[in-house]
């Protein structure tokens, strides 16, 4: 590991109930950076330990400590009330009123330490008439308009990755050192609220500045855009590639580089506009011109023009990439019961470093021990929570 590490966060304390994967994802950025993240899970784990071959956790959970109490019970409360006081910021990703049942709603830990961050993700917000309902990432995209704006002319489709849930923990982290600044001159505390549906809402804005400007509601294209073409996947001889043509610079470099005199000094598409009017004969008859290509030829062709294109590479072929490599973005690291798996690095380059992983994401209840020890609580009383249920330490 090296010795010159930005960790601009050292010795900020992270109490952090969040569980799924927006605000677990959060609070790994701030682990990254250098916070003592010290994640709250119940006996039985956080409901994501386990789902998607467990690697939503693993993927999201790194330097973080881990503790699991069971806060149903009250000398579980009066545990995770222990380490607020000490902490500087408390995170929590339930519904609106669970926290209060479990003694950690904002009003108990702020009394407790007034000088708290409280950052809460949920799936509607704290405060609104759907504030009680549970909601997902893809939830928060269908009553966004993201959904409606995705998939083919038929059919709306969800983005299959949570896309969503990483803005709201990238929301959350952004509010939390806004937060941490803000306190170093007032001296307060501050009451942070995310909400997936906001956070989906702030993702489709130009959709809705668009349609309060013109009233079009944006169709389903597949992988294309409405404002630009050729602008989408185009299969080749081997597999698909995105051609990215956004302006008449890129249309005529695209036809320079293959070639393409007769599309090139055709009237029709020499402008945006007229590639728009014109867009479906325009998409076959490039459709056609790919197809006599293979993939990494095709996109040679135009990297060497300047027209931006990428394959559609899968999770197996992306590691693979020698960009991504030098970037150094994937690393691989072991933890025990998964073994070796790749996880992705924070994309944060600082003086020509990325963040480093301190700390592999923790085994359920791998810290409790070392956790309550800090606390002040003596061996036998550790013992003691750990055999009445209330804390659970994983076997090493």
């Amino acid at each position: 590991m090296s010795t010159d590490l930005f960790l601009p966060l050292a010795g900020v304390k992270v109490v952090d109930l969040g569980q799924s994967l927006a605000m677990p994802f959060g609070t790994m950025l701030l682990g990254d950076m250098g916070a003592d993240v010290i994640k709250i899970e119940p006996p039985t784990g956080d409901h994501f330990r386990y789902a998607f071959d467990g690697a939503w956790l693993l993927a999201s959970n790194r330097n973080k400590r881990g503790i699991a109490l069971d806060l149903t019970k009250q000398e579980g409360q009066e545990v995770a009330l222990k380490m607020v006081r000490r902490a500087d910021v408390f995170t929590e990703s339930f519904a609106p009123g669970v926290v209060g049942r479990l003694g950690l709603d904002y009003d108990e830990v702020s009394r407790v330490n007034p000088r708290i961050i409280y950052c809460s993700i949920s799936g509607f917000g704290q405060t609104g008439p759907y504030c009680q309902r549970p909601g997902y990432d893809p939830v928060a995209q269908a009553m966004s308009g993201i959904m409606a704006a995705t998939g083919e002319p038929e059919r709306p489709v969800r983005q299959s990755i949570a896309m969503i849930d990483e803005a709201a923990g990238l929301y959350a982290a952004h509010a939390i050192v806004l937060s941490l600044l803000d306190r170093e001159k007032t001296g307060k505390g501050r009451r942070i609220d995310i909400s997936l549906l906001d956070t989906a809402i702030a993702a489709a804005g130009y959709n809705i500045t668009r349609y309060s400007l013109t009233g079009k509601i944006p169709p389903r294209m597949g992988s294309g855009h409405a404002a630009f073409t050729p602008y989408q996947v185009f299969d080749t001889k081997d597999k698909p590639i995105f051609i990215a043509v956004s302006s008449d610079k890129f249309w005529r470099n695209f036809c320079h580089a293959l070639n393409l005199h007769d599309l090139g000094e055709d009237s029709r598409y020499s402008t945006l506009d007229g590639r728009l009017h014109h867009r479906d004969e325009l998409v076959r008859k490039v459709s056609e011109v790919c197809r006599q290509y293979g993939s990494a030829e095709l996109e040679s062709k135009l990297v060497a023009a300047g027209v931006p294109c990428g394959r559609v590479l899968t999770a197996a072929e992306v590691p693979e990439d020698p960009h991504v490599q030098s970037r150094q973005i994937i690393e691989e690291v072991e933890c025990p019961g998964a073994g070796k798996f790749k996880m992705v690095r924070a994309p944060i380059m600082v003086s020509g470093k990325l963040p480093e992983t301190r700390m592999r994401p923790p085994l359920l209840g791998e810290h409790t021990s070392e956790i309550l020890t800090e606390l002040g609580y003596k061996e036998e009383e550790i013992r003691q929570l750990i055999d009445e249920s209330i804390a659970f330490q994983c076997s090493p």
